[in-house]
């Protein structure tokens, strides 16, 4: 993203190097083409981040925006996400045990100030409910994430995935609960799609 100053871009260089180190240890991204399944992980995380402040600027832009990363993984895309936009809150929720210690050690080794990996379950968080935005990439289906992102998200907040062509057929004729369906639009470079959905009860 061209408007990255030089200590973000630096930051992400350094993340993608420790995702690197880590993945030849634990099984953090795909093993083969492992450099490449990195570079991608990377790019899908900017292009989705572009394309979510294009579609709703005010989520980012609200004093104290906190975002929930769930089912964070290597940290793609929350982690990225907070390097990017560093005066966003961020909460990484990570169950799995050996993913949540390689989260705690890049948040400590970036030194990414107001974000923190949680290892609790994201639908019984105590903070559930607070969160103005919500992403998750390659964490489960609609049916699944749905639901999680409505309990962690505010009233009017902004719950953004990317999905690959069969988007439409994942999504369904309907979304259960408080979410609405705002819209989906085409990545750059054969990237999927990123959706969009709202929390009902907001302005």
């Amino acid at each position: 993203m061209e408007d990255l100053g030089g200590a973000e871009r630096l930051k992400l260089r350094d993340f993608v190097a420790e995702v690197s180190l880590w993945a030849g240890r634990i099984h953090l991204v795909g093993k083969a083409r492992r450099a490449e399944n990195i570079r991608m992980q990377l790019l899908d995380s900017l292009l989705l981040l572009a394309a979510a402040e294009r579609a709703a600027p005010e989520a980012f832009e609200a004093p104290g925006a906190r975002l929930a990363d769930i089912g964070s993984g290597a940290g793609f895309p929350g982690v990225v996400w907070k390097i990017a936009r560093p005066r966003i809150e961020a909460v990484f929720f990570e169950r799995r045990r050996k993913p949540h210690i390689f989260l705690e050690r890049a948040i400590a080794l970036l030194d990414l100030s107001g974000a923190r990996a949680s290892g609790e379950d994201a639908a019984a968080h105590p903070e559930a409910g607070s969160f103005g935005l919500a992403v998750s990439k390659a964490a489960g289906r609609l049916r699944e994430m749905l639901p999680l992102a409505e309990m962690l998200l505010a009233p009017g907040g902004l719950y953004v995935t990317i999905k690959g062509a069969s988007w439409e057929k994942e999504l369904g004729p309907a979304v259960p609960g408080a979410m609405n369906f705002t819209g989906a639009v085409e990545l750059p470079f054969d990237r999927g799609h990123a959706l969009f959905f709202k929390r009902r009860g907001g302005g």
